[in-house]
């Protein structure tokens, strides 16, 4: 019986360390795999590469539009520039040089925008990691142009000073809203500057045929050949002028027509001391319906 006792107490314990040890060996495999641990690495590899790629897709579709942004504010600058050069140029009512201080302050808020985006875009750049040197090239490149365009606002500014502009008229800026607002109400004028362009020239047929804008086609041997206007001719040819403000053009000649379409009724020609003075455009929708292009042929 002793023997008996003895024997089922030491089974008994090795039971116990039997089923412990599996436990200990259950825990320690319940853990990740090599192979799940190869995997987890890899996708967290993928999922770091993926937000790189989306982040420098992110910096270059920013970059692009602002770039855009910045090249349009230039362009705005170039061509408000060029309206205060000519109104400058003659003498200048209350009304005028309201319009001149109110383009120089529009200038000066689209210089001052671009500076700050070419500024910030470097920023970007300079701690993002992707390989970028052609978006740096067209950063330099931009600010390259900021830099000419600064020089030349800058000698305009000094003639306004001499014409008695007050030195906080060529200075002032925009705020950011009225800016906004200023660049929306420039690409309109910009807009119906466009729609209303048209192309004039006028000289003698010897002259316009020298600068390439009139040609003679058809006819039998030099006989019955019909004036045009060449295929090929450019804009580079002709005066640009604006439909809207256009009514008269000085012809002071013995005979004068047209050699381009326009509907009869939409013009006349004026005679004055027994020459023709003038073309008048009587009617300028009608006028130029046919054509935007002008060419008159005078002796």
């Amino acid at each position: 019986m002793r023997n008996t006792a003895v024997f089922g107490k030491g089974t008994a314990t090795r039971t116990f360390l039997f089923i412990a040890a599996a436990s200990i060996l259950g825990a320690c495999q319940t853990g990740p795999s090599p192979e799940e641990i190869a995997r987890q690495k890899a996708e967290a590899e993928n999922l770091r590469l993926t937000a790189e790629l989306r982040s420098r897709d992110s910096l270059i579709g920013d970059m692009t539009l602002s770039f855009d942004d910045i090249e349009k504010n230039l362009e705005l600058v170039r061509e408000r520039k060029e309206l205060v050069d000519k109104a400058a140029d003659t003498e200048l009512s209350l009304d005028q040089r309201k319009r001149i201080v109110r383009d120089l302050q529009l200038i000066n808020g689209l210089m001052q925008d671009s500076r700050d985006r070419i500024a910030e875009l470097t920023k970007r750049l300079d701690k993002s990691k992707i390989d970028a040197s052609g978006l740096r090239k067209r950063l330099k490149d931009l600010d390259m142009q900021l830099a000419m365009r600064d020089s030349s606002i800058t000698l305009m500014k000094s003639d306004l000073l001499a014409k008695d502009f007050q030195i906080t008229q060529v200075n002032e800026k925009l705020t950011s809203i009225e800016l906004e607002i200023a660049k929306r109400e420039a690409v309109i004028l910009q807009q119906e500057t466009e729609i209303n362009k048209a192309y004039m020239a006028m000289g003698t047929f010897k002259e316009l045929e020298t600068q390439g804008v009139l040609t003679k086609e058809g006819g039998l041997i030099g006989i019955g050949k019909r004036t045009e206007v060449r295929e090929d001719v450019t804009h580079a040819k002709f005066k640009e002028v604006d439909v809207r403000t256009l009514h008269t053009v000085p012809l002071n000649a013995e005979k004068a027509k047209l050699v381009t379409d326009h509907p009869k009724g939409s013009y006349r020609l004026v005679e004055e001391d027994d020459k023709l003075a003038y073309l008048e455009i009587k009617d300028p929708e009608q006028f130029w319906k046919l054509s935007r292009y002008m060419v008159v042929e005078v002796k």
